[in-house]
């Protein structure tokens, strides 16, 4: 059989498709690195003594479905971090722990994405939950550097 330039072009592309594999790694791995690289920063910010977990330990969270549980370690960890970072340095934060209720509502949804049906209704919410965590974490981290 002879090959022809066009014929890669008509090829169907689906999960053994190497462009494939590089479009999921960008749309869903590279955005949860950089999550991750934010916690760790937020964390290695605080003085040891604020610190409610190594900063490294962040990186569990990429291990596949035990991040569903991790989720929720990483977020009440880094949120009472950077509060007890704030109240050491004579700064208090109002509110209690800075964005907890959105974080701890974002892996709460998570877990409901696993179930069919409701999995549609939470996509969204969970990642817009997921991204006011995310910002409010950084820009204290920020006020921590």
């Amino acid at each position: 059989m002879i090959y022809k330039l066009g014929d890669s072009l008509h090829r169907p592309q689906g999960p053994g498709d190497p462009a494939f594999a590089l479009i999921f790694l960008a749309v869903l791995i590279l955005p949860r690195i950089f999550y991750l690289i934010s916690m760790q920063r937020a964390i290695g910010r605080c003085s040891p003594q604020a610190r409610a977990m190594s900063p490294g330990l962040v990186w569990l969270g990429l291990i596949p479905l035990f991040y569903l549980i991790w989720d929720f370690v990483i977020v009440v960890t880094v949120s009472k971090s950077v509060s007890d970072e704030f109240t050491a340095r004579k700064n208090p934060l109002q509110g209690g722990l800075p964005g907890l209720g959105p974080g701890i509502a974002f892996c709460v949804l998570n877990l409901l994405f696993w179930l069919p049906i409701v999995n549609i209704l939470t996509i969204l919410a969970s990642l817009v939950l997921w991204i006011v965590f995310w910002v409010k974490i950084s820009s204290l981290s920020s006020g921590l550097a």
